[in-house]
Parts: C-alpha cells; structure tokens; sequence
C-alpha cells in the first residue's frame, strides 16, 4: 500500500478525535460519557472514499429515552444527543478524502478494495489509540453495518466484546456448535432458521449458509417447495447452490403447477436459473411468471450461485422471437436499474456477441455487464473499442447512454476514447447527451487535459 501516507493519516485523524470529544466532554461536566462512534462510512466501490461522522452519547442520554428504546439507541449514532460532531476541519478532510480517493482509484478495482481494507484498519488503529488518550471507561469503535461482526472484535478486547455486543459472542458461539454436526444436521438446522430474523442466526446468514453445504443442502430443502409461503425460499437457496440434478429439476418442475404467487414466480425463476427454462414455458403459466424466470440468469440473482452457469443469450433470444407476447415485460424486467449480473472475463465473448443482437434488450444488457472495470485491463484493451462504437453508432438511444456510462465506469482505461463521448455530447437525444456531458466532467479528474481533443 505504498504512496498514500497512512501512518500521517492515523496520527491526525487520532488527533482531531481525540481534541474533539475532549472538548464535547468537557462542555458537559455533568453527564457520564459512555461510548464515542466513528460512523457513516460512506465509500462507492472504485470511486470516492469519505471520512465518517464522528459522535458521542452519555449514560444520561440512555436513561431519558423510553425503556424500551434504550437497548437499540445504545449503539445508534444517528439518534446520540452528539451525532455529528465538528472533528476534522473542512480543508484537512478535503484534502485527506481527495488524497486517499485518488489513492484508492488509481489502478484497477482490486486496488480500491485493497486501499479501503486499509482504510478501516486507519479507523481501527485510530479508535484504539483515542482511547488510550482519553478515558479508559470511554469505548471508541466504528460503528457500520456492513463492517459490524469484523471491525468490532478488531477494536475491543473480547470481555468488552461481550460486555457491550453480546450479538457477536453469541453469534460465534451459534456457529461454532453448528459447525461441529454432519454437514445433512447443519442443513436441517439452518432451514429450521429460515423464518428468524432476530438471532445469533438470521434469515439471511441462514440462507448464505445453507448455499454454501452445496448438494448436502438439498435433501433438507426439496421439501420447502411443498410448503405455501416458504417455497420461494427454498427455490431461490436451491437456484443459488447451482446443481441442476435431476432430483432437483424434478422437485422444480412438480413444485410450478401447485404453487401460486411469489413461490411459484421464485419457482420458475430458479429453473430457468438451472438452465431448464423450457420446464417453465411448457407449464400454463401467467405472463409476469414466465418474463420473471426469462430474465432470471440475466439479473443480480444470478451472482448469489455459488458457480452460475456461463452468460448465454441464446435462450432469451429465444423468447423474445417464440413468443413476441412477453417481449414488452422483459424490456420492463430487464431495464437498467433493475440489477443486472455481473460476468466473468470468461464470459466477455458471449457478452460481445450480444452487443450485434438486433434486439435492444439484449444489447442493453451486453453493454451494461461489459461497463465493469472489475474484468480487467486485458478484457478492457478489447471491450472499450466496442463500448465506444455502440455510444456512437447504436440505433437505439438507451443502448448509446447505457454506453456512455459504461465508458465513464472504466474510468483512466476508457480516457483514450473521450472522442465518442464527445460525439455523443452532440447526440439527438438529450439522456445520452447528459451522460457524455458528465462522463467527460468528470474525466477532468483523471486527466488535467481530458477536454481536449485527442490527438
């Protein structure tokens, strides 16, 4: 992690913290502090890194809440009496956010997660060293959601751990005796969990789990579908474990003809997720369960399977010339927005292909999974040139923005290539318009000479 420096990083961040809650501290002598709480991290994968709030509560602030509020503002920094407080001057986190972004993007995605892993080590080191500063019956911790179960046992010893989080010694202790039965008990376990949403095991760390047993978890699942309000479930976990057997296709097949509602959409879905969508437009089934399952292995669904089956366009093109009657639901189901999936550069030749459909949905869908950094330098020296000629040339509008944005996701690879954003800046259609006027803003970013012209 070289050219950033963290360690000037984590003396003036421990610093600024420690000057500020001293100060909130000390403004108010008469209330006991508990905690102080670095929170709302706000970061956009391969782009801007921002520093977080920084807040501080008192036991008194706990007792004049209603009882039974207490335990959930305990370690709620939006809701603490001091929820935002003034700690980093706006023209040292300026330039600290600018720095460490610029840091975080300089390369490839890879980079930028590696740089905010080592952001929040800077958090955690600098929480640890505040409170060695300030008083030792003061916790200092980041608080955040998605970094909760990891960072908290990173800043606290493990009594304070299950003193002040008693969730996650729990949870660990839920999951080491989970781990010590057959892989066939854990599954009947973990399906028997399916409907928690309170616990050391939730619904969705249930169903995560239940993905990764793999075929151990399907004896234990194939008799969800038989149950109202709970198929769904068991047909999404079994589409996320990937294994189209012939047990499961069966389960499937016979499950879409007595389920109605959601469990029969997830049903379908998952079929034609396992490759069998021709199970699906066999069955009598209603329009928007049918356009459900068609765009399925072309959703964000499809990045929860453990091995997703390769992108294929074959089988939605299929449908769309078979049966024109569902076309205008899967432009909707398929729109961008929606959540598509993210491929592989393995899968980068068939996403080309679909670039030339002469249908919209699927070129819309190609360019959208080809505009991610992520695939890689080598799939970008061939992907951008393609990007470039569809902002340009697509007959289609959405195609032509879908496109432009895809260029501006690549960031420095795609600068060489400012000429079709520039074009269409002159575009007819004034979304496209709007997408290359930003995408070349904010190449200035990149590039000091960004705005002229290439050469």
């Amino acid at each position: 992690m070289a050219g950033f420096d963290w360690a000037g990083l984590e003396r003036e961040l421990t610093a600024a913290l420690v000057r500020a809650v001293s100060s909130v501290i000390a403004a108010h002598p008469d209330e006991r502090f508990y905690a102080a709480a670095l929170w709302l991290l706000y970061r956009e994968s391969d782009g801007p890194i921002r520093f977080p709030l920084l807040a501080a509560n008192t036991v008194e602030a706990i007792q004049r809440a209603p009882a039974e509020d207490r335990d959930d503002l305990r370690w709620a920094p939006a809701d603490w009496d001091h929820s935002d407080i003034d700690w980093l001057s706006d023209e040292d986190g300026r330039r600290w956010e600018r720095d460490l972004t610029a840091h975080a993007c300089r390369g490839t995605s890879a980079q930028w997660d590696a740089a905010f892993r080592r952001f929040v080590t800077a958090l955690v080191t600098v929480c640890r060293r505040a409170r060695r500063e300030l008083r030792r019956d003061l916790v200092v911790v980041v608080i955040d959601d998605e970094l909760h179960e990891t960072v908290i046992p990173r800043i606290l010893p493990a009594a304070e751990v299950r003193r002040h989080f008693p969730e996650l010694d729990e949870q660990a202790t839920a999951w080491a005796v989970l781990a010590a039965l057959p892989p066939a008990e854990q599954a009947t376990h973990l399906v028997g969990l399916l409907d928690t949403f309170n616990g050391p095991i939730t619904r969705e760390t249930a169903e995560r789990a239940l993905r990764n047993l793999g075929p151990a978890a399907i004896p234990a699942l194939v008799p969800l579908l038989a149950v109202p309000g709970a198929a769904w479930q068991a047909a999404k976990i079994l589409a996320d474990i990937g294994r189209p057997d012939d047990d499961v296709v069966t389960a499937l097949t016979a499950a879409l003809s007595r389920t109605a509602g959601p469990d029969q959409s997830w049903v379908a879905a998952a079929l034609s997720r396992l490759g069998r969508l021709d199970e699906v437009l066999a069955a009598q089934l209603p329009t928007d369960v049918v356009v459900t399952a068609a765009a399925a292995p072309y959703r964000s669904f499809r990045d929860n399977t453990v091995s997703p089956a390769p992108l294929d366009y074959t089988p939605l093109v299929r449908v769309l010339e078979e049966h024109p009657d569902i076309a205008a639901g899967l432009v909707k189901e398929l729109a961008p927005g929606t959540g598509m999936c993210e491929i592989h550069a393995g899968e980068v030749d068939e996403a080309v292909r679909g670039t030339e459909s002469p249908h919209p949905v699927v070129r819309r869908h190609a360019v959208t999974v080809l505009g991610q950094r992520h695939l890689g330098a080598a799939v970008g020296r061939r992907v951008l040139p393609v990007i470039a000629r569809l902002a340009i040339d697509d007959p289609d509008a959405l195609v032509r923005r879908l496109a432009v944005v895809g260029l501006s996701f690549w960031g420095r690879p795609a600068l060489p290539y400012l000429d079709a954003g520039r074009s269409a800046a002159q575009d007819l259609d004034p979304t496209v318009r709007q997408a290359a006027t930003t995408w070349l803003r904010d190449a200035m970013a990149y590039a000091p000479n960004a705005s002229q012209p290439n050469r």
